[in-house]
């Protein structure tokens, strides 16, 4: 008897019939086993079947990409295979074939879909999207509650899947700022539910790229870097404040690519500290139970203080004795209540409502965690050697008779002095980096501080001593003034890496003239470079910029390729397809 081919008891509960099955099936399995037992090669082992896991996202800063690739590696513990795509990784067909899908879609700016995620939401959105009656989903919806259209990219994913046929096997969760355990409590009840669900068969799909290794440091270990330099930038006549800083690396290990930026643990400013003890009425050296720091700590390194959560603006509204404020609470009217809360903080609305009697301990109840702020790093790792550079436009502005002050940006310039430790850790973008084939053009839009990672691109390509052609789009209020980088820029120039340099000073003529006016005025030459395979970059303001810069890129598509909208739409969504025409803005 050949050893480890298994026998039928006769004490197991079957019937006749069943047992008359067994038997056979047994025996025909030690036929096949010992019939070629002494045959050169041996049968070849089947492969053991996979239950494959597509996992898709839609990121602008890094987030969600983060999440969906936790996401990945705790599903293998559940025997399944996991493949992570970036949206733009991926066509419709592709995802409706798949048995089980996890979903995870950051929302930009006032509800939109990430840059990365616009193609396929168009394409499962359209009337003629494929079913995905065969598809286990699961949707993890990211945003920011200070923001109007809260977690509306991951709520529309999750309605349309579930219209167009697939089965919810989880909830959607929608996560706030502080992102980190609801995410993980979504990944815990979805994954041993999808690994349950669909066929075991198939062969899991291979991700589009190998991914660098993740850094040690991060959200819940920031890296302590030194402020080794800053400086201010813009004019001493100028309307803003921009300043240049430099952090030293140190033997830290990290490192960073162009286009990558950085998340700047900040602290509260003392002086907005002790306002908000004054108006609570609390001594800052006060322990509240259950906490291990003191108010002022907790105020300086914990709480969001400066902008007022949406709780804590709802409550105010409801006890603060101002019935046309509560009206506009109970009208639901977003851009009303928007218009009403500009320029007042958190300060204002305690001291303009007195009546409300926010408590300290409803303070704490209602205040949203200070989250890192994060900046397009302005600098070339090739180039500056165990360092990274910022350019940041400081925020301040007098409302309410009072000074007001960005966290972040304020912190930089006011508080952290040259020599002090800033916390920070690195959020890489993938998608916006300089092109690997150093011949192909490239075309910059980055007016104001949105030219940070267009120097450190510049920067890149000198290190590289690349061929490509490069395209800088730059402008701001006034060039006596406002022109960062000028010499820097100038020296690019005369050395021929910076090809062409436009310029728009909207105030240094009766007319404004900004940077898309300068794009529709060189149209033919933009159309030109792009069709020679020029990558088009857009960094800086979301809500203005950004999209009069699409508009007239539209409409120099239109004009200068001589295309129908409807063809302007298509040529410039492959551009986007391609990576080609991609965008930080904030």
């Amino acid at each position: 008897m050949n050893q480890g081919i298994p026998t039928l008891p006769n004490d197991l509960p079957f019937n006749a019939e069943q047992q008359q099955w067994l038997g056979g099936f047994m025996a025909g399995l030690h036929s096949r086993l010992t019939v070629t037992a002494d045959a050169q090669p041996s049968a070849p082992v089947a492969a053991p079947e996979q239950r494959p896991l597509t996992i898709i996202y839609g990121s602008q800063t890094g987030n969600a990409e983060g999440v969906a690739e936790l996401a990945a590696e705790q599903a293998t513990e559940h025997g399944l295979t996991p493949s992570v795509f970036d949206m733009d990784d991926v066509d419709i067909h592709q995802i409706a074939a798949a048995e089980r899908l996890l979903v995870v879609a950051s929302t930009y700016g006032e509800g939109e879909m990430t840059d990365n995620a616009e193609a396929l939401w168009e394409a499962i959105s359209d009337d003629a999207a494929p079913r995905f009656d065969k598809t286990h989903f699961s949707v993890c919806a990211l945003g920011d509650t200070s923001y109007d259209g809260f977690c509306v990219a991951g709520k529309l994913w999750d309605e349309r899947l579930q219209a167009l046929g697939g089965q919810r096997i989880a909830d959607r969760v929608d996560c706030d700022v502080d992102f980190d355990a609801v995410a993980q409590e979504w990944i815990n009840t979805a994954l041993p539910i999808i690994a349950s669900k669909g066929s075991a068969q198939g062969q899991a799909e291979a991700a589009p790229a190998v991914k660098k290794e993740k850094s040690k440091f991060n959200r819940a270990n920031p890296l302590p870097a030194t402020l080794s330099a800053k400086k201010v930038l813009s004019g001493e006549a100028s309307s803003k404040e921009i300043m240049h800083f430099e952090f030293s690396l140190e033997d830290s290990g990290e490192t960073y690519d162009a286009g990558d930026a950085v998340n700047i643990v900040a602290l509260n400013r003392p002086d907005l500290v002790e306002e908000l003890l004054q108006v609570l009425q609390i001594d800052g050296d006060t322990q509240l139970p259950g906490h291990d720091k003191s108010v002022r700590a907790l105020f300086t390194e914990d709480y969001e203080i400066r902008t007022p959560s949406r709780d804590l603006v709802a409550v105010i509204a409801e006890r603060g004795g101002d019935e046309a404020f509560k009206a506009l609470l109970n009208a639901d009217d977003s851009a009303a209540m928007s218009d009403f809360l500009w320029g007042k903080d958190t300060v204002d609305l305690l001291r303009l409502y007195p009546a409300a009697a926010i408590t300290i301990d409803e303070f704490i109840q209602y205040a949203r965690p200070l989250v890192a702020r994060a900046y397009s790093i302005s600098s070339s790792i090739k180039k500056h050697d165990n360092e990274v550079h910022l350019t940041i436009g400081s925020v301040r502005y007098n409302s309410n008779d009072r000074e007001h002050h960005g966290v972040c940006s304020t912190y930089l310039a006011d508080v952290a002095e040259v020599g002090d430790t800033v916390h920070c850790y690195f959020a890489p973008n993938k998608n916006f980096s300089v092109p690997d084939d150093n011949d192909l053009p490239m075309i910059m839009v980055g007016p104001g501080t949105g030219i940070a990672p267009f120097r450190a691109f510049l920067e890149e390509r000198e290190c590289r001593q690349a061929n490509g052609d490069n395209w800088l789009f730059f402008g701001d209020r006034n060039s006596k003034n406002d022109f960062i980088y000028q010499d820097e820029l100038s020296a690019w120039q005369q050395s021929d890496l910076l090809t062409r340099l436009d310029l728009a000073f909207s105030r240094d003529q009766a007319e404004k003239i900004y940077v898309q006016d300068r794009m529709i005025e060189n149209g033919s030459e933009l159309f030109a470079w792009l069709e020679k395979g020029a990558y088009f970059y857009v960094c800086g303001d979301a809500f203005r910029m950004a999209k009069d810069v699409d508009k007239a890129l539209h409409q120099v598509v239109e004009t200068f390729g001589e295309k129908t909208p409807e063809q302007a739409i298509e040529y410039i969504n492959e551009m986007k397809k391609q990576k080609r025409y991609v965008r930080d803005v904030y």
